[in-house]
């Protein structure tokens, strides 16, 4: 599925400008492109400008993720989506998770579902655009350019185009010059083009006819002019006049962004420290400036996989990955503490995409482990505490390049507590030479594994083993011979299995 959308949160992150209106309605957008309302309590007059195309749910593109105009404009935004099977003729994905999903606290004026087959609309699907005060239109041409027919509909005519005031606009600029969605706004309005001001690396995947313009603001920052037509001479000097005075605002925001990256990373340093004292002080002096966002966050702990890394080593895999969470959260922060790197993000943010983006960053191996979500800053430390404990038994499991959530490690986050000499005595005990690395011991490791996914069923363990039942039987009776019986004998198979669970955490021979 498609990742779930993270919008960028008040500030550089993402200012729209507005175009212009066209006057065009959902009811009349409906009629134009011939796409009937499914929810016909919904108030089909809200005003539409913007067109968000989300692509489709047959080329899942995690690493894109879609971006939202934002929250302030949502209410003018018609959002599409093409809804198509994963696999030629195979059956289409459920819409619901996909919709709770993206359309949490983004509620669009309307929706746009168009089927690769003719399907009716999922009831529950239009029951949850109903909550969301949102309209859902059903397209059943599955016309491949719907897109660009909504864009038409929506692209103001040349009626409607004034020529460039460069004088009015210099004026505007002036009475708004320290509110930065106003200059956006002004500007986007004179060219007729959305403006924004974007944090780099921020992918977007609204589409338009043309490629948008991209001027560089400043160190985290580009100025984007996205438009569906090609801009004029005169609509680019306006955008060059307005330019200083954004570049202003970026490098302010630059500025503020050093400054409260520094003071979040040495703060999360501090937090997570063994001076108490000083702990509490940074617990407070976060929450009072607001350090780490009004969000649940997550601590997670990364660790470079068999290779040996000295404390500056440690320091530039933080700067690397720094950089990389401050795309899927600005208020994210990073710092090193016990062997480990550590970043702390927003539990909103799509783990698997960022893990994938810090692969593709940092070019050694690493093992990464995930604590629990935390609502306060004060709840930091037992994050780390739980992301340290899943990163140990990642190693330990060979998960590498893989997410370890501690929320997922079940009975191993407490075997992992014990001291390896006394989980290695217990393995030893209970398995005797079936612990041993002969090639009939891992044999029988293999046989035990089965018998546990199945909860011995003997049936399905031989089907999974592709043996005979009474084959499988058999190997199971030369099995108890060394560790007692299994199949009839519930608290010795749960011994048995402990130590086979314990067993893997200390040795890598097995799969």
């Amino acid at each position: 599925m498609l990742a779930h959308p993270i919008e960028p949160e008040p500030g550089i992150g993402c200012h729209h400008s507005r175009p212009r209106y066209t006057g065009l309605t959902v009811a009349d957008l409906s009629a134009r492109i011939g796409a009937p309302i499914v929810t016909p309590d919904s108030d089909a007059t809200a005003p539409l400008e913007h067109v968000v195309d989300v692509g489709s749910t047959a080329k899942p593109r995690a690493e894109d993720a879609p971006v939202f105009v934002g929250e302030a404009h949502a209410a003018t935004t018609v959002v599409l989506l093409r809804w198509a099977s994963l696999r030629p003729d195979g059956p289409l994905p459920d819409l619901l998770p996909l919709f709770t999903s993206w359309f949490r606290s983004y509620r669009p004026a309307a929706i746009v579902v168009s089927p690769a087959r003719p399907v009716n609309p999922p009831p529950l699907v239009i029951d949850h655009v109903r909550r969301l005060d949102s309209v859902l239109l059903w397209d059943r041409s599955g016309d491949p350019h719907l897109a660009q027919r909504l864009r038409d509909a929506l692209r103001p005519s040349d009626a409607d185009t004034t020529e460039p005031d460069p004088e009015g606009l210099s004026a505007r600029l002036l009475s708004v010059a320290d509110n930065l969605p106003a200059i956006c706004d002004a500007l986007g309005e004179a060219i007729g083009a959305r403006v924004e001001l974007r944090r780099k690396g921020f992918r977007s995947r609204r589409t338009t006819a043309g490629s948008p313009i991209v001027m560089p603001l400043g160190t985290h920052a580009d100025l984007i002019v996205d438009s569906d037509h090609a801009l004029g001479d005169a609509q680019r000097a306006l955008v060059e006049s307005a330019r200083p005075l954004l570049t202003l605002h970026a490098r302010i925001s630059d500025a503020t962004d050093d400054e409260r990256g520094v003071e979040s990373s040495r703060a999360l340093r501090d937090i997570l420290g063994d001076d108490l004292a000083l702990r509490e002080q940074s617990i407070r002096r976060s929450v009072r400036l607001n350090l780490f966002g009004n969000q649940a966050m997550v601590a997670i702990a990364v660790e470079p996989f068999n290779v040996s890394v000295d404390l500056p080593g440690l320091g530039r895999l933080r700067s690397e990955i720094a950089p990389v969470a401050a795309r899927f959260d600005p208020s994210s922060s990073t710092a090193v503490k016990d062997g480990l790197a550590v970043v702390l993000i927003s539990d909103r943010v799509d783990l698997s995409v960022f893990l994938r983006e810090l692969c593709r960053t940092i070019t050694v191996p690493i093992a990464v482990g995930v604590g629990d979500a935390v609502s306060s800053p004060r709840g930091i430390p037992g994050s780390f505490r739980q992301a340290r404990r899943a990163v140990a038994v990642g190693r330990r499991t060979e998960a590498i390049n893989r997410l370890t959530l501690h929320s997922e490690l079940g009975v191993l986050a407490l075997l992992y507590q014990l001291p390896e000499h006394a989980r290695r005595e217990f393995v030893a005990t209970t398995l005797g030479p079936i612990a041993d690395t002969s090639a009939d011991a891992q044999e029988q490791r293999r046989v035990l594994r089965v018998l546990r996914a199945t909860d011995c069923n003997v049936s399905e363990s031989a089907r999974r083993l592709y043996v005979h039942p009474n084959t499988l039987r058999a190997r199971v009776s030369r099995i108890e011979e060394v560790v007692g019986p299994i199949l009839t004998d519930p608290e010795n198979r749960l011994t048995v299995f402990t130590a086979l669970t314990m067993y893997s955490l200390d040795s890598n021979s097995d799969e």
